[in-house]
């Protein structure tokens, strides 16, 4: 709420080189890992630890009690752009940098996509739908929204879903820096991102794991179980006009589609989750996409992005945006847009600038997440009653 934010300078190095790369990015620091048992430890990247840590925390918030569960109606769906990176980038040091003939033999395992979803599957001896989704910046989104379809369709009662990222790593952020999509680093690396702002000149990577526990309601209710929202509505569409450049047009229909699964109108919003990188394209395209969903109620819209306090978490910023929305509509309490100093005209709606607001009247919100590839989601999230 008061826009602080956890990016600082980050140098990276080439294994093979010694060149650096030096970054403004928000990591997790090491000691944060360090509560996980040795034997998860062993079998995972960082991506994978990550979810097992944010999915415990879910799952101990929402009283669930696995003993009174049947493990074949309980299941995971996450989401990861990089996935294993972190591990990958060590096996290819190990054959190609020092020259040895074989790899880690946990890096198969290590490295697969689907390693968060089973991870998690197993710690908690689950057996219903295991499932895990890749659409870079949308793949939490996708998760969520496709866990609770499951539900819906009667495939589970609960789901463990959201998404994870560990993508701090020479090779991956050099992908990003290559492509021309990072932010220079600010003479003060906490406001190196800015979203909306006109000064804006890329995003900044994060790294971490979000994750929730969706219910049957009506189980839900039987249990008695601290039900802090109703996810009312998602929906996916495919934006395929460019592999990297979004359109208005894909990324309002993710929006309008969400509005008609929960069979809300648009006026019922009242705060947004956007996307919110703060590259030039993207944040100029989303606003236009606002507007063409919501008409004149577009600037009666509180809108922010997280971006700037904890950077682009990628295949988990969807679920980050879930996650704040949902607080939003708990506390009354909307979160800003950090760093937001010199407003854009090309961004001209309400963007919350520099720290949060009250809004005790808030009672639905969307959440937006949109990937490279065309991959747009949208989640619809509403107080419980």
């Amino acid at each position: 709420m008061a826009g602080h934010s956890a990016v600082a300078t980050l140098t990276l190095a080439n294994a093979t080189s010694g060149a650096r790369l030096t970054i403004p990015a928000a990591s997790v620091p090491p000691e944060a890992l360090l509560e996980l048992p040795k034997a998860e430890l062993a079998l995972t990247d960082r991506f994978a630890r990550f979810a097992l840590m944010a999915s415990a925390n879910a799952v101990a918030d929402a009283g669930l009690d696995w003993t009174a569960q049947d493990p074949s109606r309980c299941g995971v769906a996450s989401g990861s752009c990089m996935n294993g990176i972190t591990e990958t980038e060590v096996g290819f040091e190990a054959l190609f940098v020092r020259g040895r003939s074989r790899v880690h033999p946990f890096t198969l395992v290590r490295t697969m996509p689907n390693a968060p979803a089973a991870c998690v599957a197993m710690r908690f001896e689950l057996a219903g739908p295991t499932l895990h989704y890749s659409t870079t910046c949308s793949s939490s989104s996708v998760a969520i929204g496709e866990a609770a379809r499951t539900i819906r369709h009667g495939y589970a009662d609960v789901m463990i879903a959201g998404g994870t990222e560990s993508l701090l790593t020479y090779s991956a952020v050099n992908c990003w820096n290559s492509a021309q999509l990072l932010a220079r680093l600010h003479d003060d690396p906490a406001q190196s991102c800015r979203p909306f702002d006109s000064t804006r000149d890329g995003t900044v990577l994060g790294e971490g794991a979000v994750f929730v526990v969706l219910e049957d309601w009506d189980r839900a209710l039987a249990r008695g179980a601290p039900i802090r929202a109703e996810l009312a509505g998602y929906a996916c569409s495919a934006d395929s006009g460019h592999l990297t450049q979004p359109s208005v047009a894909g990324q309002a229909r993710s929006m309008k589609n969400a509005l008609a699964d929960a069979a809300m109108p648009s006026e019922a919003v009242t705060y947004v989750h956007a996307h919110g990188t703060a590259t030039k394209l993207n944040d100029a395209v989303e606003t236009q996409a606002i507007k063409t969903v919501f008409g004149a109620h577009a600037t009666r819209l509180a809108i922010s992005s997280s971006k700037g306090m904890v950077g682009h978490m990628v295949g988990a910023s969807g679920a980050m945006g879930l996650v704040l929305a949902v607080k939003a509509l708990e506390t009354g309490q909307i979160p800003p847009t950090a760093n937001l100093r010199h407003p854009d005209p090309a961004c001209d709606l309400d963007y919350v600038p520099g720290s949060g607001r009250d809004a005790p009247n808030l009672a639905a919100a969307i959440c937006n997440a949109f990937g490279f590839g065309g991959t747009c989601a949208t989640l619809v999230v509403s107080r419980p009653h």
